[in-house]
């Protein structure tokens, strides 16, 4: 290679910038460098900032970060890229063909001759660093070359004009076609006379206008991709050779002009411009490749060809368009360019439109039942006016009246107002919603996947046990070994003496220190082992003062160090004063290493090793510490292990063994109970060893304490990765032509795993989607995921809920997440699921409310046909739907959970829909039923009606007496249903559970009855609104007597509520019974522990299954 590519000079490299050659040293460089994708723009790799820097002072304002809307963006690029990168090794893995969306190269395998030839370029003739003779492309093909190639730009996306698309949202889709027909009739009414409520329609209107721009903004949002992706291509002439007849030509080429096979010189500082091959370069080269991966540290670099069919996206030859040089100087050839190139695919991909979420799906399948119901009442009431030959502007009035009058106008707001109330809730319980809509769907969970670390534990390793001799290392075989263990995070408080040796001895052999943060916060700094020993050790000692006061003693002080390295497994310091005579020796690190070096009998060495198994059933990390004193120290010690050492290495004295793992969170193992006796499986994702994992969720409940299971229990319980390598779907998710043992295979593993160990970030995607494909008996669960990573990015984004941790999660996780745990607790996600089953309970009932009173709406459209005399108007049914019911649907948002809402399965969506046909007969067969015979009741019983009815006179030809009996008899029916509105929606408040336990706990709910009767009355008793209404004073004795369809209506659902109950208690209900036996997940049978293993009730069994019951049941 030539002398070029040697180690940089120190002049070549961007001042300001200086490189280590110590290997410690350089990788603390980089671990103290902090860097985060927020602040992107503030990496000193170009020599230009770096030169500003250098003028400017220390002083000198660092550049301005990013805006939150393009951090975002660069987060999501970076997701998609890693979910592109995982399926691409999945498929290299799986030697499967990659397709045309994929990104796929040979370039890094291919010797470089190949390569040369296949690109028709050529290398210099100092071979690949081509800074001497002719190379790169000829340049009389260049013209040509561009025409086949094209520009080295990133294809934009088609955009929609936004004026066209914010009109699309607002005026367009059945639910707001609808809605826009009813402000149409309300201003027809208007404009006519028949009304003078010019409010309800500009709320309404202005309803329909907010939910439109809202979503035409979440689509603006998706753009700002686009913008970020632009920025990061490379703009800059590139330092390029080109060859004319074989002569050398030297010159800058614009980054958008590169073609293919063209050979470009970068340095540190550069964007690279395009998909290249590094040809040559210097030693220690690196790439920052944080804008594709959002890993911090810079990537290395290397000419070596790459080892065929290894995955392009691992090759370190290779370096991609839009990164960045930070280290060291390249030649390079160009291979891909625009729109083949990995961030050109990247593009490509977020091309694509953005799945509905499981609400909008139900929303939309309410929207066409409504839709089908009002149509159907719109011709019926057509046809009844038809029938009756009235004029032309009464038919389109009644007919859009009776079509309008089954469209539930609250349910945009009450959905709105609900989530947006569910959102504040959970905030309040450290779940922050980044996806509104993801609170309902958090409701339908039935398989919660976690990562281990930092979610069910506390991420951070302890010490939990200090196992140390008892009198004399020699007496271990008679006297064995005593265990001190911590407790409720404490020592007891014999450890100050038992403990003495051990806790000095693991003070002085460590690297880890307490130091203090900008805001003179202490924390320890160091390896997680050695952080755990050290703090451990601390506490003994009597805290860290007392620590750092032994560590600074002359008799202590740290002389000679062979740090802990993979091959020895061990660490040794030496610490004292050598002329003094003599000096101590401590080893720590593998306990079978360590044992090696001390002089222990085998009785004693069975006692230990006995200890040290039983801790390592229970998952600990085992270490085991020793020392020596050393008399007649040499001068200087050297050597790097008992092959060269200056100093003997034997006849150590065993000190003890350190226990130590990352702990359960407090209240993790209670959730996990929670979850599953909410039907809610938990299951343990991890990188962690199988043993480990095991450990854990027995303790966190996860997996059953007693090895009571067998059969395929016994064998699917923990899958570990190496179970998953042949078991990856055959294409980017499975279908219906995975081979036949795969799919048994996975239906077991669905059914009866509770953990899955040592799994990489590809196979959490390919869990959640078996579980998204076989779970729930085939009809596939709903999936939540946690992760933390960006490369857990593609995982969270398949899971209908991706879970990001708000403490230790990256921005990629985050954004690419739907919900954040602020305070990383499992704990808190599951009361989360609580909220989002409110949330998904309390649209259900304000659905099932505002349908009850369809019926008896219609139904006096109907009645005319037989003659009965006009009972409602069309100005009253307006009242009840927009002066009333919408206020009352709302305020179901604000509806407490019932006691036993947890002790239920989820409601899955594809099974039992927000609006389903129990919700139809709930609403329209049976409260609805009931307040029409309760409206015909007190219509008939008001004076005159009945003698007006047998005379079957025409309403055009009532004289001033009929008309007024005939308002009185609109009013009674008008107030008739207002209260029995008000029994609906005190019938609906609850779905099992009595209200003479639930009471009256919704205010708000509570202020919409009283605001229903007043403005009743007030419709009923004021001059103006007699007017407008259609509605005339009536004795208050048979307003007394409307009263009394509350009374009963309550109390008959009561009575069915209570019925119900008896039947569930005793196991006497038909559709309890079907409807266990078809889910059956919380059985035996299953291998599911949540019940059954935790002392669940049977009662908590037969309610599991209430959300897949008619609500008749």
């Amino acid at each position: 290679m030539a002398s070029e590519f040697q180690e940089t000079k120190k002049d070549d490299a961007p001042s300001g910038v200086s490189y280590v050659a110590d290997h410690n040293k350089t990788m603390s460089v980089r671990k103290s460098r902090h860097l985060s994708m927020k602040n992107e723009p503030e990496r000193r790799v170009s020599k230009k900032y770096a030169e500003e820097q250098a003028k400017a002072g220390p002083s000198a304002p660092p550049p301005a970060k990013k805006d939150r809307k393009s951090a975002r963006s660069t987060s999501l690029i970076i997701a998609k890229a890693e979910d592109m990168r995982q399926r691409q090794i999945m498929l290299y893995e799986a030697g499967k063909d990659p397709e045309d969306r994929d990104y796929h190269t040979s370039a890094h395998s291919q010797p470089l001759e190949e390569l040369m030839k296949s690109q028709n370029t050529k290398l210099g003739n100092d071979g690949p660093a081509c800074k001497d003779g002719a190379a790169g492309i000829e340049i009389a093909e260049v013209e040509e070359l561009a025409k086949v190639s094209g520009k080295n730009k990133i294809t934009p996306p088609k955009k929609e004009n936004i004026w066209l698309r914010l009109f699309r949202q607002i005026f367009t889709g059945i639910f707001n076609v609808l809605l826009w027909g009813t402000v149409g009739v309300e201003v027809f009414l208007i404009y006519t006379g028949n009304s003078n409520d010019i409010v309800t329609p500009i709320i309404l209107a202005s309803v329909v206008v907010a939910a439109g721009l809202l979503q035409w903004w979440t689509e603006l949002k998706a753009e700002s991709l686009m913008d970020a992706l632009s920025g990061m291509q490379a703009s800059a002439a590139v330092p390029t050779v080109r060859r004319s007849k074989n002569t050398r030509k030297d010159m800058m080429v614009e980054a958008e002009d590169l073609l293919p096979g063209d050979i470009v010189f970068l340095k540190a500082g550069d964007r690279i411009p395009a998909d290249v091959r590094i040809l040559a370069c210097t030693d220690g080269m690196e790439v920052d490749n944080a804008a594709l991966t959002g890993e911090s540290i810079p990537e290395p670099r290397d000419p070596a060809s790459a080892e065929k069919g290894s995955p392009p996206s691992q090759a370190r030859n290779l370096a991609f368009y839009g990164t960045t040089v930070v280290k060291g100087n390249a030649t390079a050839m160009v291979f891909f360019i625009g729109d083949k190139t990995f961030l050109g695919k990247i593009a490509a991909s977020i091309k694509s439109a953005r799945s509905k979420s499981t609400l909008e799906i139900q929303i939309e399948h309410f929207v066409h039942f409504i839709a089908g119901i009002a149509v159907i009442v719109g011709i019926l009431s057509l046809a009844v006016k038809v029938a009756q030959k009235a004029a032309l502007a009464d038919i389109i009035q009644y007919t859009a009246c009776a079509l309008f009058s089954q469209v539930p106008e609250g349910l945009l707001p009450t959905v709105t107002i609900s989530l947006m109330f569910a959102s504040a809730e959970m905030v309040k319980r450290k779940v922050l919603v980044r996806k509104i809509d993801a609170v309902e769907t958090l409701g339908c969970v039935s398989v919660f996947c976690s990562d281990k670390t930092g979610t069910l534990t506390k991420g951070e390793m302890t010490t939990q046990d200090l196992v140390v001799v008892k009198t004399t290392p020699q007496a271990i075989g008679r006297e064995g070994l005593e265990v001190v263990v911590r407790e409720h995070g404490h020592w007891p408080k014999s450890a100050a003496s038992v403990c003495d040796t051990i806790s000095v001895c693991g003070i002085l052999n460590n690297g880890a220190e307490l130091k203090k943060d900008s805001d003179g916060a202490d924390f320890w700094s160091g390896s997680p082992t050695e952080v755990a020993i050290l703090r451990a050790s601390s506490e003994v000692q009597g805290g860290p003062e007392a620590a750092q006061l032994l560590r600074s003693r002359p008799e202590n002080a740290k002389i000679f160090e062979i740090p802990f390295n993979s091959e020895n497994k061990w660490m040794l310091t030496i610490h004292g004063q050598p002329s003094s005579g003599k000096v101590t020796a401590i080893l720590k690190g593998a306990p079978d290493r360590v044992l090696k070096f001390c002089a222990i009998d085998p009785a004693s060495q069975a006692k230990v090793e006995g200890e040290m198994q039983k801790l390592m059933n229970d998952a600990r990390r085992v270490l085991a510490i020793a020392k020596r004193e050393i008399t007649s120290p040499p001068a200087k010690f050297e050597g790097t292990g008992p092959e060269d050492c200056n100093f003997s290495l034997k006849d150590f004295d065993f000190i003890g063994l350190y226990g130590i793992e990352d702990p359960p969170k407090e209240g993790v193992a209670e959730a996990v109970i929670k979850a599953n006796n909410a039907g809610v499986k938990v299951v343990m994702v991890t990188g962690d060893h199988p043993d480990t994992a095991r450990a854990i969720a027995k303790r966190i409940n996860i997996l059953p304490k007693a090895p009571h299971v067998h059969g395929d229990h016994a064998d699917f319980n923990v899958i570990a990765g190496t179970q998953l390598e042949c078991r990856v779907p055959k294409a980017d998710n499975f279908t219906d032509d995975e081979p036949e043992e795969n799919v048994i295979w996975w239906k077991k593993a669905v059914t009866h795993a509770r953990v899955f160990a040592r799994v990489s970030p590809i196979h959490k995607q390919v869990i959640v989607q078996a579980y998204q494909k076989y779970g729930y008996h085939g009809i596939g669960d709903i999936c939540a995921m946690t992760g933390d990573g960006v490369n857990d990015a593609p995982a969270l984004k398949q899971a209908e809920v991706g879970v990001a941790m708000g403490i230790r999660g990256t921005e990629v996780a985050k954004d690419a997440a739907d919900i954040v745990l602020q305070d990383d607790d499992f704990s808190s996600i599951i009361n989360g699921i609580e909220q989002g089953r409110l949330c998904s309970s309390n649209l259900r009932k304000s659905i099932m409310y505002t349908l009850c009173s369809k019926v008896p709406q219609f139904a006096p459209t109907l009645a005319m046909v037989f003659g009965v005399p006009e009972a409602l108007t069309i100005a009253q049914v307006l009242l009840i739907d927009i002066g009333t019911d919408i206020w009352t649907a709302i305020a179901y948002a604000f509806q407490p959970a019932e006691s036993r809402l947890m002790a239920r399965a989820p409601r899955h969506p594809k099974l039992v829909k927000l609006a389903d046909w129990g919700v139809g007969v709930y609403s329209y067969c049976y409260i609805g039923m009931l307040q029409c015979f309760f409206c015909w009741l007190m219509f008939f019983l008001t004076p005159g009606i009945w003698d007006l009815f047998m005379q079957g006179e025409d309403p055009k030809h009532y004289s001033k007496e009929q008309e007024l009996t005939n308002t009185k008899g609109k009013t009674m029916y008008y107030w008739t249903l207002m209260m029995g509105q008000i029994a609906a929606a005190i019938s609906t408040t609850t779905e099992r559970q009595s209200l003479m336990s639930y009471c009256f706990p919704n205010m708000a709910l509570n202020a919409a009855f009283l605001f229903e009767v007043v403005l009743g009355l007030a419709a009923i008793y004021i001059a103006f609104m007699q007017n407008a209404f259609d509605t005339a004073a009536v004795p208050v004795q048979y307003i007394a007597m409307a009263v009394s369809s509350l009374v009963v209506i309550s109390v008959i659902e009561e009575l069915r509520k209570a019925l119900f109950r008896y039947l569930e208690a005793n196991s006497m209900c038909h559709w309890c019974l079907d409807n266990d036996d078809e889910r059956d997940v919380s059985s035996d049978s299953e291998g599911d522990y949540s019940s059954s293993s935790y002392g669940s009730s049977s009662e908590d069994e037969s309610d599991a299954v209430d959300h897949k019951k008619p609500l008749l049941c």
